[in-house]
């Protein structure tokens, strides 16, 4: 047994966490898991597949190495890629196509043919419109500088719904569905029973309520995930993290999710008709206990509660219930009003670590915010803030939440001309 199979049995059974072995995290393993069939564990996870006319890849790697994409690939063949299928536009997946597209130049070799979903291009062109905004929020979201790509090579061929991608004798059956983006497909190789499920499946809780990116599509999710449990596939390679080994183990880990996004969209839409605020469904919409312990699905990158906000933003719009949300008032202007019934900054700092060393981390994160807002340059005040939010970035298992929160500690910190606390966590 190979390394990657071993670490993915010992992650199925859950002998090995997430946590432990993060899907995010790009250790650069590849191994061959079928015939002619070679699996790369890098940030975004890619397949390389041998046919009679040269390379298929499905994916491509991430803007930020890459280099290491054509580098691993190369130790497994030197035969020029022939098609790259991706199976969606975001940069972590279809961003190493420069490079491999400047590999064909100087080899002086015809540059790969790229398949897509017809709206990778509206993707790639909101791209970059906002590479600004997007080199933020990755920022935030990953804990670490980002630097947004500006460069794409766009799909030579398009498809609506679905395509047959044939090099030599082996077809890649190609198949479009909204799940974490609306320009996502999932690949089916029949002659190896291999499925590539992109981010479908990410060995974790399903990435569909990010709270800093665009709409997805939980319900839709569910329904794709469904297909592909009926197409006999035996081995499944994810987006993210470790490959699934035998039939009935793929079909569970697909049946899991896609009953754990319905839960979700269910619960939701059913408080929805009822006339429920969006507060009260957050704090309501739970996933099922026993799929919520699978190892598959650990909240470890995406969570519950944004899933839900992202059902409703679908579904509703972004109007939460609650009238004064509607036209607002200035954060500034609140929070100045609540210190001053509170009697002043200070008695909202004291209240704050009050909440603090209760472990109510949600109360203190909102006073903190308030003392803050109400004195932006009080050292008391960011001294609090810069606690409460380490306390809570430690005490969150998903990255986005650790992220957002860790982007307040650094915030604090720097207004107040110093380090902040050091943080233990890659991912």
């Amino acid at each position: 047994m190979g390394a990657i199979r071993d670490i993915a049995e010992r992650l199925f059974t859950g002998e090995l966490s997430t946590r432990e072995a993060h899907p995010l995290m790009p250790t650069g393993e590849h191994e061959e898991l079928a015939d002619g069939v070679m699996f790369f564990r890098w940030m975004a996870n890619y397949t390389a597949v041998k046919t009679s006319d040269g390379l298929v890849l499905i994916d491509t790697g991430a803007y930020f190495n890459y280099g290491g994409t054509v580098e691993m690939l190369r130790r497994f063949s030197p035969d020029r890629v022939n098609t790259a299928i991706y199976t969606h536009g975001h940069v972590d997946h279809a961003c190493g196509m420069p490079a491999l597209a400047d590999e064909a130049q100087q080899k002086k070799v015809a540059r790969p043919r790229v398949v897509g979903h017809r709206a990778v291009q509206a993707r790639f062109d909101r791209y970059k419109r906002t590479a600004g905004y997007n080199s933020c929020i990755n920022t935030r979201q990953f804990n670490r500088p980002a630097q947004w790509p500006t460069e794409y090579v766009y799909p030579d061929t398009y498809f609506d719904h679905q395509l047959n991608v044939v090099a030599g004798d082996m077809r890649f059956e190609c198949h479009h569905a909204r799940g974490e983006t609306d320009d996502h497909c999932w690949v089916y190789i029949p002659q190896r029973k291999v499925l590539c499920t992109g981010d479908f499946i990410i060995w974790a809780a399903p990435n569909a309520g990010n709270p800093q990116k665009v709409q997805r599509y939980a319900r839709e999710w569910a329904e794709a995930l469904r297909a592909m449990a009926k197409t006999g596939a035996e081995v499944l390679l994810p987006g993210h993290g470790y490959p699934v080994f035998g039939a009935i183990k793929v079909r569970q880990v697909l049946n899991d999710t896609a009953n754990y996004l319905q839960a979700l969209y269910d619960q939701t839409n059913e408080m929805m008709n009822a006339g429920a605020p969006l507060d009260e469904i957050l704090h309501a919409v739970k996933p099922p206990a026993a799929l919520a312990e699978k190892p598959w699905l650990r909240p470890v990158y995406d969570e519950p509660e944004f899933i839900v906000r992202n059902i409703w933003r679908l579904e509703g719009g972004w109007y939460d219930g609650q009238p004064s949300h509607l036209k607002p008032a200035l954060e500034a202007e609140q929070a100045r009003e609540i210190a001053a019934m509170a009697g002043g900054v200070g008695n909202l700092v004291a209240h704050a670590l009050q909440k603090l060393e209760a472990g109510d981390l949600r109360l203190a994160c909102h006073i903190a915010d308030w003392a803050v807002g109400a004195a932006p340059d009080d050292r008391p005040a960011h001294e609090a803030r810069m606690r409460i939010y380490q306390a809570r970035a430690l005490s969150e298992e998903s990255t986005m939440a650790h992220g957002v929160f860790r982007a307040a500690v650094r915030e604090s910190a720097e207004k107040l001309g110093v380090e902040p606390p050091p943080d233990d966590r890659s991912f």
